[in-house]
């Protein structure tokens, strides 16, 4: 059984800020309360596979999936969970410029889940709505503040610099670490 849908919202900072908050695994520990462990299989410019357990918001339920995230030709993400029971989810995120601090973000949901789910149907993308508001409320901070230090000069792991505007232009993946970040791969 199939059950698709969006979820889009606008927000005031960067193209390229969206995207290094979808990248940016580090932040799953420190920000993301759901998320009890991450752990990074693989990662290179384009793909990044992440060992993860997740509590379910509003539930008593923890999920141990595979996280994989591709970044398609244009940029965007596309992003595809192996979830328990047999749930396969393909979630296609757009970040569509609106102007050069202000983006839209398109989340459209595909979800393959057996039919012995179908009595939730309506219950899922419910469910995953409001997983998304706790998702988009502990990342929009992490965002803005990351536009107002790009708008001031500043560069990752350089500091502030007068002359580069890089950052505001560009993201080069994978997102440098610490070299003893906790997601680094043994």
């Amino acid at each position: 059984m199939l059950i698709e849908f969006e979820i889009s919202r606008e927000v005031d900072v960067s193209r390229v800020v969206c995207l290094w908050n979808t990248w940016d695994h580090e932040h799953l520990y420190f920000v993301h309360k759901q998320f009890e462990f991450a752990k990074m299989l693989y990662e290179d410019s384009h793909v990044a596979f992440i060992r993860t357990r997740v509590k379910v918001p509003f539930l008593p339920i923890h999920l141990n999936c595979l996280h994989t995230m591709t970044s398609l030709k244009n940029g965007d993400v596309m992003v595809i969970d192996t979830l328990p029971f047999g749930v396969l989810s393909k979630l296609e995120m757009r970040y569509i410029e609106l102007s050069p601090t202000k983006t839209k973000l398109q989340n459209l949901y595909s979800l393959d889940v057996p039919m012995f789910f179908y009595p939730i149907k309506s219950f899922i993308p419910k469910m995953i709505k409001k997983w998304n508001d706790v998702n988009w409320a502990e990342d929009l901070p992490l965002k803005i503040r990351r536009q107002q230090a790009i708008n001031i000069g500043f560069r990752d792991f350089y500091g502030k610099d007068e002359n580069s505007k890089d950052s505001r232009t560009s993201l080069k993946l994978p997102l440098p670490r610490t070299k003893d970040s906790i997601l680094n791969i043994e």
